[in-house]
This record gives structure tokens, sequence and C-alpha cells, in this order.
């Protein structure tokens, strides 16, 4: 009997639990036994894992997190990755379902190496890997922040003020461009493309100037801004881009007298019920990477290409930025 062991690596999404569900589901039906590995590879260098039956998933599909659990550690040097060899050895596994984003490509393809099979299901809310459309999560974490900047609209325009939202998705800057969209944020500056400060003052000055006096500006967390921006408002270049960008509406518009706000939302992109798509990607590409393991075809990523399942073998290309579509930073462009 084949017998394949799932484990979570990197930071968590909803549909995670989807994706276990699918798998376990799946693998009963092709006679495959399924280990759940509890907190990633830190769990499987533990021992820390059991077989997983269609009782163990019941009633996890709309559960945020994963009730495997996971961790950000990754095998990397060649103690850490023989260790994880014999571990694989030793529970006789066919191979390793991995769920994750970069680091658990990463862990794939230095497993890889040393001749530790596996199947690569792509698991982030930055939805930035190179060969797939969609990753699980991120959907969810979009809906999240849409919803954050539909309730954050009415304090904004109540106030007259300038709110800043900062999301997460660096580098590749879908999180903040999507959200801001189906938000309806004012201006977005992510990642993706150069920030213009003047670009900016005229998007908020129009506004300000016509009826609508306030403004909803979503920041992606990390972003990096032109130094000269620091220096011209005399601020530490380790001053958080939201911060800095706040200080610079102020000191623009200050003979109007506005005033700004500033939100975090953090790991609020992360939690929650993950929403259809993202159980529906989930399910596609977890069923099929236990196929690809019934058949031995591993080695291999899943993804997505619309909705279709893909399969791609490992290389480093894998690692590569997938940055947000031309076509939808100038879409959301449109509506500043």
């Amino acid at each position: 009997m084949k017998r394949a062991a799932v484990l979570c690596v990197g930071n968590d999404c909803p549909g995670l639990n989807a994706a276990i569900r699918a798998i376990v589901v799946k693998s009963t039906e092709l006679g495959i036994e399924v280990l759940g590995v509890r907190d990633g590879f830190e769990g499987l260098l533990k021992d820390n894992l059991d077989v997983l039956t269609k009782m163990n998933v019941s009633g996890i599909l709309h559960r945020g997190g994963t009730i495997l659990g996971t961790s950000l550690l990754i095998p990397e040097t060649e103690e850490q990755i023989k260790s994880i060899q014999r571990k694989v050895e030793q529970y006789a596994i066919t191979s390793l379902l991995i769920l994750g984003g970069r680091l658990g490509a990463r862990s794939a393809l230095n497993l890889a190496k040393y001749g530790v099979p596996s199947v690569l299901i792509p698991a982030t809310i930055d939805n930035d890997l190179a060969f797939s459309d969609f990753s699980i999560g991120f959907f969810t974490a979009v809906e999240n922040v849409k919803n954050a900047l539909d309730v954050l609209h009415s304090t904004a325009e109540s106030h007259h003020r300038v709110m800043i939202v900062e999301t997460m998705g660096r580098p590749g800057g879908w999180i903040a461009t999507v959200g801001g969209l189906t938000g309806g944020a004012d201006y977005v500056v992510s990642s993706a493309e150069p920030f213009e400060p003047m670009d900016l003052l005229k998007r908020i000055k129009v506004r300000y100037e016509g009826h609508k006096k306030f403004s909803i500006i979503v920041v992606e967390s990390g972003v990096k801004l032109p130094e000269d921006f620091y220096e011209n408002l005399n601020l530490s270049k380790d001053t958080p881009a939201s911060q800095a960008i706040g200080t610079f509406v102020e000191k623009n518009f200050k003979e109007l007298g506005v005033e700004w706000r500033y939100t975090n939302l953090g790991y609020l992109q992360r939690g929650g019920s993950p929403v259809a798509m993202d159980r529906l990607i989930a399910t596609l590409m977890a069923t099929r990477a236990v196929e690809m393991i019934k058949v031995a075809k591993v080695y291999h990523a899943v993804g997505m290409k619309g909705l279709t399942v893909t399969e791609a073998p490992y290389s480093e290309t894998m690692l590569n930025i997938r940055a947000v579509e031309d076509y939808l930073k100038v879409l959301v462009k449109l509506f500043y």
C-alpha cells in the first residue's frame, strides 16, 4: 500500500483544512494511507504524526487555519535533510504532500536534491508563486481586506479623514491591488510598481476639492519608498511606509486640516472561514496531488490555470515572484 504524509509548511492560510480533507477522502478512494504530520517538519522530526481517516477530517471544510498545525522550519542543512530522509524511510512514506508557499517550495526543492519524494500544493495568501494562477488562501485574504475597507469607508467619510490601511502580500502586490480594487480604495501603494508621491497628492486634492472629503489608501506592508521621500520628510529610512505616507499627507494638506488614521489588518487577513473559491481550488489541487502519488508522479507541483489543475516539474523557477498582472494595476487606477 502506498502511504502519503501531509504537512503544512510556513504561514497558515484559509483553505488548508479543505485541502487536508480532500487528500484524505481521495486517498481512501484510491487505497492510499495518509499520515498527518503535526507542526510541519518540526513535527516530522519529533515523530508527531498519526494516521488520518475520513472520520478525522469530517466537519473541517469550513474551518480556517489547519488542524495539523504548521511551522516555519524548512530543511536547509544536510543534517536536517538527511534526518527527514530517515523519517520518510522509517515510516515507509511513498511521498510527502507539502502544503505551503515560498517556504514550502524551497523545502520541496531541497529535499528533491536528496531523493526525498514530494508533491507541492501552493497555499499562501500572497498568491505570488510562479507556477500557479491562484494559491489556497488568497481569495479569503482579499475578501477580508474588502470587508475591512467597507467598514472603514463610513468612519473615514464621517470624519473627512485619510485612512491608511496596511495589508500583507509583499512583494507580489496581489493582496493590496485586488483588495484595494474590490474594496473601493482611492489609492494603492504596493511593491508591484514604483510609488509616485505627487500623483498621490493630486488624487487626494481632487477628491477634497470635490465632494469626496475622505480617502482610503491601501499600503502594502514593507513596500520600499524612494530614499529622498524619507529625507524630504526628515524621517528615518526605517520608518514604516504607512507612517511615512501618513506624515506626507499631513504635511501637504495641513492648511486644509486633513487628518489621517492608520489601520494594520495584520493577521486578520489570514483568519476566518475560507470562501467558496479557496475551498474549490484546495479540493481540486489536493485531489490531483493524490492521483499523482498513485501513479508515482512525484517531484511536481500542482497549480491552477484558471480553473484547470496543472502540473509543473520541480525547478528553481518555482521560486520566481509572480507580480500582480499589469492589467490589474491599470484597472485599479481607473477608480482613483
